[in-house]
């Protein structure tokens, strides 16, 4: 049986809870700031669910497996893009396999996702170094991003991700505003001798459809970046890939949940 990713949502073991109704003014004004101020070691988080004031723990880091998708209640990166909703937050962010691209690789900026754009990194290597960690590092050189890098045996997440936002990468000219971007390390995948590896595409399909179901993002809203290409130039991650890709997403989830994944895009 295949096993679905599960996201979950933890509140900090570190809360002082107090009563709203007895803050006075001031110090209601500067706990509301207070959650606002991301980018500071210490972050609070959204003041006034279930009529409580949370004091501001430390930034905590889950891991992100195949097996499934944790999450912790922390504030986002941002600024006038800070969601405010009445729930905690929530941040994919995996313990040991979470690397952060220099700032100069990303925008300043939050975005609502409303698509997952695949690409591969087009590592001119032998596949013994088709790694995540060089994918990050060729994205950290040419100051470009994405959200996660997949080889086949790890999964890195190189971008902040929130519970209803996503930092904004540099992955998909045109598009950025609203997708998130996974590379897959390797290159040509629509010639024999450079198709991933079995385990690589399990790995990306359980990515792929955990944030499909954390973000609500439709079928056929899963798209290779030679769709997502205005200018003509982009071929990754390969037509015939695709193609076997969105077959295999599925069958995955089909299996997952067929009442609730029953239907799919057509085509």
């Amino acid at each position: 049986m295949v096993q679905r990713p599960s996201i979950s949502c933890r509140r900090p073991a570190r809360v002082r809870l107090t009563s709203r109704a007895g803050l006075p003014a001031g110090r209601l004004r500067a706990a509301r700031l207070l959650s606002l101020n991301t980018r500071q070691a210490g972050v609070g988080l959204q003041a006034g669910y279930n009529g409580r004031v949370s004091s501001p723990p430390g930034r905590r880091r889950f891991l992100l497996t195949a097996a499934g998708l944790a999450a912790a209640a922390v504030a986002p990166r941002g600024q006038a893009q800070t969601q405010t909703g009445a729930g905690p937050r929530v941040v994919f962010t995996p313990a040991a396999d979470y690397q952060e691209l220099p700032a100069d690789c990303y925008a300043d900026r939050l975005i609502r996702p409303g698509e997952i754009i695949l690409h591969w990194d087009g590592n001119r290597n032998g596949r013994e170094l088709w790694k995540a960690v060089i994918t990050y590092q060729t994205l950290a050189y040419l100051r470009q991003s994405a959200h996660f890098a997949v080889d086949e045996g790890r999964v890195l997440q190189m971008l902040p991700m929130y519970r209803a936002q996503v930092q904004e990468s540099y992955g998909a000219q045109g598009y950025n505003w609203i997708a998130i971007n996974v590379e897959m390390a390797g290159r040509d995948f629509d010639q024999p001798e450079f198709a991933p590896a079995e385990a690589q595409v399990r790995r990306t399909l359980r990515l792929v459809s955990a944030l499909m179901d954390f973000y609500a993002i439709p079928f056929e809203k899963v798209l290779g970046h030679y769709e997502r290409d205005d200018r003509g130039l982009k071929r990754d991650p390969g037509e015939q890939f695709m193609a076997a890709f969105r077959e295999q997403l599925a069958a995955y989830r089909r299996q997952l949940s067929p009442l609730k994944h029953g239907v799919f895009a057509e085509g």
